[in-house]
């Protein structure tokens, strides 16, 4: 008899991705319409040495195109697109929600900074502790300066404030603060003394502030209105502005329902758009500071709406996936994974992302849309003090985890026998709502210095990884930024896109960390 012999099939390949969405979530602040989006895109496209391939042509900065953007819904914003390369092309969305907030009542600031001040020192994690210390001061400050103020008014208004001001002894100051200003002025109306553009201009603004207090002889009510007036300024400029933003969003009271309505059901249509049109295969979400936090947000609702939960079954292959996910979950750590575990864990997320990517159109598929979202990027993101923040208190954290209020990395098990999937009685193994970081990677950027110096680095970030967190499955990436020609490590928390090496030096650190994050041209899930 004729022997037959079987040959053993491999997998088929699964179909590359041609087409990919990076959705920008900036943070917080008044931030222009597609102020932001220019500098990512110049960071992972336009000048990326990590796509560079052998005999390629290129030109620096790579090209790019502006196109109408028919996803956010928003006249003032443009797509940005690449042209193929490696067979991917690659479309950059930025989700703007600056003018959502733009209206922030100052009752709902006030609010959030009263319950700041009025927290439970006990509920304070060890890393915002000084911050908080700090605030507490500024606050007592404040309003020391205030009431001095008031009480002074009558002698204030009684001095003859025009004949100090007018004495030969108030000349030095005159010309202290006069040449200050100048060296502000001079180079925005004369070219040629652009080199003294160099000097620090906090620095020129504090000899003018130092000449005004020599004018008036070191006046005791001029020092305390002059602070006064700079506690003013930076409650105006950066009080309203970002934690007016911070406020809006991260205190759920009756004032701030329908902001935040409106930033997720903006955020909600664009990645819909994206998952529904049959172009894309792959969407990764880049979020920045506050945007993380509504990021986080809009995946939990969407994975509910579209992903593979009882609305929406998972196909075989998907299931197949799960249940690796499931396995590797029950045997590993439960507290903290070590690089290789998580490495581990983001393979097997990516394989049940590519399962449900795929899963839509096939035959006899119920399903309304593949998941197609694939990796999660946060930098600098306030997450890190989720406790002090967004709950009251870290036993309160720990409640909405366990509950499935807040997803974690990975999921909370459905129950004590069944992880991720669960059977449900009519559609048979699905994945429950909070699972959806079973398939995204989270990859978490910070520069963080614990230490009474917080002004170092970016005292709002932070990690995010481990079980008294947002889970073990979380790859945080501590980095180290520094800026400037002396290399300041001061408040870093906008420079996580922003290539700060010197001209003609390889890439800094950071941004090789965080293009490795987002992987632009990622097919496999160790690149």
């Amino acid at each position: 008899m004729a022997r037959t012999t079987r040959r053993r099939t491999a997998a088929p390949e699964p179909e590359p991705i041609r087409r990919q969405a990076i959705v920008i979530v900036h943070g917080q602040g008044e931030q222009r319409p597609m102020g932001t989006i220019r500098d990512f895109v110049h960071a992972l496209w336009q000048d990326n040495p990590q796509l560079d391939t052998p005999n390629e042509a290129y030109a620096r900065p790579r090209p790019i195109w502006i196109v109408p953007d028919d996803k956010s819904g928003l006249y003032e914003l443009q797509r940005i697109t690449t042209p193929e390369h490696n067979g991917r092309r690659t479309d950059f969305f930025e989700l703007y929600y600056a003018d959502l907030l733009n209206t922030t009542p100052v009752r709902n600031l006030w609010r959030w900074i009263r319950r700041l001040l009025w927290i439970d020192p006990a509920h304070v994690p060890s890393h915002m502790r000084w911050p908080w210390v700090v605030f507490w001061m500024l606050t007592v400050l404040a309003v020391i300066s205030a009431l001095a103020a008031i009480l002074a008014l009558p002698q204030v208004l009684d001095t003859p404030w025009y004949d100090h001001f007018v004495s030969p002894d108030a000349r030095r100051g005159h010309v202290i603060s006069i040449t200050a200003l100048a060296l502000i002025l001079l180079p925005k109306f004369f070219s040629p003394l652009a080199f003294i553009k160099r000097l620090p201009r906090q620095l020129l603004v504090l000899v003018i502030a130092i000449g005004i207090l020599d004018s008036f002889g070191w006046n005791g009510h001029v020092a305390n209105l002059m602070l006064l007036g700079t506690l003013a300024y930076l409650a105006a400029t950066l009080l309203l502005p970002y934690f007016g933003d911070a406020a809006s969003y991260l205190s759920a009271q009756t004032e701030t329902v329908q902001s935040r309505q409106g930033l997720r059901n903006r955020g909600l249509a664009l990645l819909k758009a994206l998952h529904e049109d049959p172009e894309y295969d792959r969407i990764v979400v880049v979020a920045h500071s506050l945007g993380s936090v509504l990021a986080y947000d809009l995946l939990h609702i969407l994975w509910r709406e579209v992903g593979p939960t009882k609305d929406n079954p998972p196909g075989p292959d998907a299931l197949a996936a799960f249940a690796a996910l499931d396995a590797f979950v029950s045997d590993a750590p439960s507290q903290a994974w070590n690089s290789a575990q998580i490495a581990q864990y983001q393979t097997l997320q990516w394989k049940a992302y590519q399962a449900l990517r795929l899963q839509k159109g096939q035959p006899g598929s119920e399903t309304q849309s593949g998941w197609k979202i694939s990796d999660l990027v946060t930098l600098g993101s306030p997450l890190s003090s989720a406790e002090f923040l967004v709950t009251d208190g870290s036993a309160d954290f720990a409640r909405m985890k366990t509950e499935r209020v807040l997803p974690t990395s990975p999921p909370q098990a459905y129950d004590e026998t069944r992880g991720t999937i669960y059977p449900d009685p009519q559609k048979g193994p699905v994945a429950h709502h909070a699972a959806v970081f079973s398939v995204v990677r989270w990859t978490n950027l910070f520069d963080r210095v614990d230490s009474p110096l917080f002004l170092l680095g970016d005292a709002i970030s932070g990690p995010l990884a481990g079980a008294d967190r947002f889970g073990p499955g979380i790859s945080d990436r501590k980095v180290e930024i520094t800026w400037g020609r002396l290399g300041w490590r001061l408040f870093t928390h906008n420079f996580y896109w922003t290539d700060t090496a010197a001209e003609g030096e390889p890439p800094a650190d950071h941004i090789t960390v965080f293009r490795n994050a987002v992987g632009l041209e990622r097919s496999t899930p160790d690149q």
